[in-house]
Formats: C-alpha cells, sequence, structure tokens
C-alpha cells in the first residue's frame, strides 16, 4: 500500500509539471524564454543546431538534468539572464554583456565569469552535437 501511494504521489507530480520532472521543466522554460524572440539567437540555433528554439531548449534541459552538479548554477545563470533580457527589453548579447558587467563590478555574485562563460560553451557544444545528429537531441551518457 505504502508502494501504491509513493507511486500515485509521483505520477501526480509529474503530471503538475506537464509530465517533465521540476527541473527540467524550469530550465526548459528559462532557455525558451531567453532565446525566443531573438532574431539573431533563434537563427543561431536553427543554423548551428539543425532544430528550433523549443527543441533545443528541451535537449539542453534533459542533457543538463543527467549532471546534478550543474543544474542549480544553470538554473541560477538562465534566471538572472532572463530577469535581466525581460527588465531591459535587451537581445541575448546585450544580456550576456550586462551579466559579465555585474559579475566585475559584483553586482552579481552567485555565479563567476567562468561558469558563465562554461554555460556558453556547453550552449555550442551542443548545437554542434544537434546539428551533427541531424537536428535530433544526441543521447547522454
Amino acid at each position: 500500500m505504502k508502494h501504491l501511494f509513493v507511486a500515485t504521489a509521483a505520477i501526480s507530480l509529474l503530471s503538475a509539471c506537464g509530465g517533465a520532472p521540476p527541473n527540467e521543466k524550469i530550465l526548459t522554460d528559462s532557455c525558451t524564454e531567453l532565446f525566443s524572440g531573438d532574431a539573431r539567437s533563434e537563427s543561431m540555433i536553427t543554423e548551428d543546431a539543425g532544430t528550433d528554439v523549443a527543441s533545443f531548449c528541451a535537449c539542453y534541459a534533459v542533457q543538463t538534468v543527467a549532471d546534478t552538479e550543474t543544474t542549480a548554477l544553470h538554473k541560477d545563470i538562465l534566471t538572472e539572464m532572463v530577469s535581466i533580457k525581460t527588465a531591459g527589453g535587451l537581445n541575448v548579447e546585450d544580456t550576456a554583456d550586462r551579466i559579465e558587467d555585474g559579475i566585475e563590478s559584483g553586482a552579481i555574485d552567485t555565479f563567476s565569469e567562468a561558469q558563465f562563460d562554461a554555460l556558453g560553451d556547453e550552449f555550442q557544444a551542443l548545437s554542434r552535437a544537434m546539428y551533427d545528429n541531424g537536428g535530433s537531441c544526441p543521447t547522454t551518457s
């Protein structure tokens, strides 16, 4: 009976999140919000990854939650980026410049410039991997 309750609770939790685990949904939504509406970013993802923003972000989220060490860090970085982009009506490139300025001035201290740059490197690596995989999300190892 206890196992039935736990299974029911897990199914209810997954249903409430649209079927995706909470961190995966948060990362997907944040990534999508960051890149959507920015013509340059959307074009780069389409060309570099061979897919659209929604598919790229869903793949990014799946890949990220597979590594529990980076999940919280990436949520912090994306939350900060989306907040700055939305508040300033900026594109992604200008948002990144503001993030770097905030790190240098000490206004942003929840992650380092190296961690921020590493996320950009991960986005580029994923784009290449998706392109090489015909625009589909490569399997995690």
